[in-house]
């Protein structure tokens, strides 16, 4: 039987495999989540619908078999979970649970039974519990790490947590999680300096486990970290600007961090300067080699490598309501702009999804 026939029966016995790429963006200057599906082919984005909420979106997360997506919403310290249709990326049945705190970033734990957040103005971090795929609740567990945590992520094997901040206490984080209970307490030592005047951000584990990156608010830069994943611990190796050598670093900031599915490039978003730097990974080392930079939307808060191949990033603009798509070279790692779409205002989240 000719391939082309098999492939169609298998599309046919399991539709998932022919659903669509669904790109979802916090437009939290308005109150919702646009939803916009991507052509796989042309990397034309589409907008297909939204729906409101009572405050102002930012983080978003999903389950991995995409029945639910959650946003921290920032206005009104709490949480959406939302209901969505596989089939279509549809989204409704919005219910909202107290947070306990303004957060700023919303994490998933491995389990699915976890929302973990972090609280950039109160400086708390917290775990809520999900059941049926809802959020339900006050959090279960919740410790002050300090005001200006901006994001928090576990590793792998769902043992450890880490919590960047920015600004002046310049430093990770780093918790033992329980994910039978959802308590969160202090590992040894709590936390890893940060490089002078860098103010770690976001963070971004590579699949092979062994690194992790931070980006930089304030020193506009990448940090590579070896991960210990026995003690949930990490050592600080080399920083590498994301700026080019005569960018003046006090006009900008770092934002976003993301790695390649298969581990080869890294990727940061400048702000100020208004570009996606550009890094591959050595494969043996996990050093960074920068390969510049490209030129984005205006204050780049956010953006996303969309499933289902990475041949797309769609980054938001934030100070110009607009979306970029590119192309991406999965070879190479660059990026080639396609075309730009006008969104709602104040895209603060971008967050690709393959159905």
């Amino acid at each position: 039987m000719k391939k082309s026939v098999l492939l169609a029966l298998a599309l046919f016995i399991h539709p998932a495999l022919a659903g669509p790429t669904v790109v979802y963006v916090s437009e939290s200057g308005d109150n919702r989540i646009a939803i916009f599906t991507l052509d796989e082919k042309t990397g034309d984005l589409t907008r297909t619908g939204a729906i409101d909420l009572k405050g102002s979106p930012g983080s978003l997360a999903i389950r991995p078999d995409h029945s639910r997506l959650y946003a921290a919403v920032r206005t009104t310290s709490e949480f959406a979970s939302i209901k969505i249709d596989p089939a279509t990326g549809v989204l409704s049945d919005v219910v909202i649970t107290p947070a306990g705190s303004n957060s700023a970033y919303v994490h998933l734990d491995k389990t699915g039974n976890w929302l973990l957040s972090a609280s950039y103005g109160e400086g708390i971090v917290s775990v809520s519990r999900i059941t049926d795929g809802v959020v339900t609740g006050e959090p279960v567990s919740s410790l002050f790490t300090g005001k200006k945590a901006h994001s928090i992520m576990t590793d792998a094997a769902n043992r450890f947590a880490f919590v960047p901040h920015v600004g002046e206490l310049n430093k990770l984080e780093q918790m033992k999680f329980d994910a039978a209970t959802g308590v969160i307490t202090l590992n040894t030592p709590p936390h890893l300096g940060g490089e002078a005047g860098a103010g770690p951000r976001h963070m971004a584990f590579h699949p092979g486990g062994r690194w992790a990156y931070l980006v930089n608010e304030q020193g506009q830069s990448v940090t590579r970290c070896v991960y210990d994943a026995a003690t949930g611990t990490m050592t600080r190796h080399e920083t590498l600007s994301t700026t080019p050598p005569e960018w003046d670093k006090s006009k900008g900031s770092c934002a976003d961090i993301h790695v390649s599915a298969d581990g080869r490039f890294l990727y940061a978003s400048n702000r100020g300067h208004d570009s996606l730097a550009v890094f591959s990974i050595d494969s043996a080392t996990g050093k960074l080699t920068s390969l510049g930079q490209t030129p984005t939307e205006k204050t780049p808060r956010s953006f996303a490598l969309i499933p289902g191949g990475e041949n797309y990033i769609v980054s938001a603009g934030q100070g110009s309501d607009t979306l970029i798509v590119y192309r991406r070279d999965p070879d190479n790692g660059t990026l080639t702009p396609l075309k730009n779409y006008p969104c709602g205002k104040s895209p603060a989240w971008v967050l690709g999804v393959k159905f």
